[in-house]
Formats: structure tokens, C-alpha cells, sequence
């Protein structure tokens, strides 16, 4: 009788840029937006393996109460063929968000790989959940989304975002140098709350920017005055 070994790995994607190499299911983003005019959203998930994958999808609460229920995806189990990409839609099915600012949820994906052969013998498989950001943005901050990042302000050792917005910012610039920080203050300004403020743990002066990941994924960089 052959005997397989399931590790589960947990990828908590704060700041990330791309689903690892070794994930057999794959995202086609980093980050999902999901605009309150829109009835769903579409996420694509790949399957880059040679085999048949199965797959769990689920949408995880932040700071909202952890009984409510925002948003349902379709399908929430399936099956991918090797090469083949598998299309859920995301729905939201609770009003009860804030109007005034940005709202965040973590959607997981987690793969069930295949059963082995009787003939593989011990098999290490690894059955990984990758997490992204999904952002629910409330229709009267549709506009003002572009370059808002600009708009963060540093005043000796506290960032602060006047914005209602949810920043990524993966690293903050002295001129040309990045400035250390602690890993607990870089998972902090990665997903960087609307109306929120963060102590660096350090006074900063000089010519700051910052460097952050916009709405598709991108590097940006933004002066700060």
C-alpha cells in the first residue's frame, strides 16, 4: 500500500508580486478589485501541471465580523485538467460594507492534487493555498483611485494615509537609498488600511518616496512632500 505525504504550505501574499513557480494552480492576478457597480468578477485559475488538480476556493473576512458573509465564489470546489484553466466568479451578496471607504478580504485558492498510482510508491506532495488581496471599492471612489498614493504623508516616524484607500507599499526610499525597517512595520505598510497611521519606528527626513503595487499588479513610485 502506498503512502502519501500532504504538506500544506500557506502563502500569505501581503506584498505579493507572483504566485510561486513551484504552485501547480495559478492565479491570473495578485490582486482582485472588486468594484461595487459590478454584478461579479471573474478570477482564472490555470493548472500548470501534467496532471489533474482539483481546487477549493474561499474568501476570508479582515477586521468584519467573522459570522457575515460578503462575497460567494462560484464554483466553490472543481476540477482543472493538465494546461486547462478553470473561471470563477465572485459575487457579493452583503450591502452592509462601508460607503466612505475601501474594504479588504483575502481570496485563497487551495489545491487537492491528485491521488497517487499504486505503483509511485512514498510521494511527497505539495498541496499549496495561495492568498491574495480582494478589494471591495465602493462606487463613489471609483475616480479618484489613480496616483493615490501621492497623497500619503510622513511626518517624522508615523506614515499616514488621509486616503480611503488600501495601499500596497513595499518599500520606502530615502533619495536613492531604501530605508530598513522591521519586518512586523513592512507587513503593516503592505496592506496599508484607509484613514490609517503607522509608526515607522524611526524618524525619516530627507526626499521621500515610496514605492507601492497598484491595481494590476505593478511597480510604482510616488514623491512624497
Amino acid at each position: 500500500m502506498s503512502k502519501r505525504i500532504i504538506i500544506q504550505f500557506v502563502i500569505f501574499c501581503y506584498t505579493l508580486i507572483s504566485v510561486p513557480a513551484m504552485a501547480s494552480l495559478t492565479l491570473n492576478g495578485t490582486r482582485f478589485i472588486y468594484n461595487e457597480k459590478n454584478k461579479n468578477i471573474a478570477v482564472e485559475i490555470k493548472n500548470t501541471s501534467k496532471s489533474l488538480y482539483g481546487g477549493q476556493i474561499w474568501i476570508d473576512n479582515t477586521i468584519q465580523p467573522s459570522h457575515q458573509v460578503y462575497f460567494v465564489p462560484t464554483p466553490t470546489f472543481f476540477k482543472v485538467g493538465a494546461g486547462k484553466k478553470q473561471l470563477i466568479r465572485i459575487m457579493n451578496v452583503n450591502n452592509a460594507l462601508p460607503a466612505n471607504k475601501e474594504s479588504l478580504f483575502w481570496l485563497n485558492v487551495q489545491e487537492i492534487p491528485p491521488a497517487p498510482s499504486a505503483d509511485e510508491g512514498n510521494v511527497l506532495a505539495l498541496a499549496l493555498n495561495t492568498q491574495v488581496k480582494l478589494i471591495y471599492r465602493p462606487q463613489a471612489l471609483g475616480q479618484g483611485r489613480e496616483n493615490a498614493e501621492e497623497q500619503v504623508i510622513l511626518s517624522g516616524n508615523i506614515l499616514k494615509n488621509p486616503t480611503p484607500y488600501y495601499f500596497a507599499i513595499v518599500g520606502i526610499f530615502n533619495g536613492d537609498k531604501p530605508v530598513t525597517l522591521s519586518d512586523k512595520v513592512k507587513k503593516q505598510i503592505g496592506q496599508m488600511a484607509p484613514f490609517s497611521e503607522i509608526n515607522l519606528e524611526k524618524a525619516i527626513k530627507g526626499k521621500i518616496s515610496i514605492q507601492a503595487i497598484d491595481d494590476y499588479g505593478a511597480f510604482r513610485t510616488y514623491k512624497l512632500n
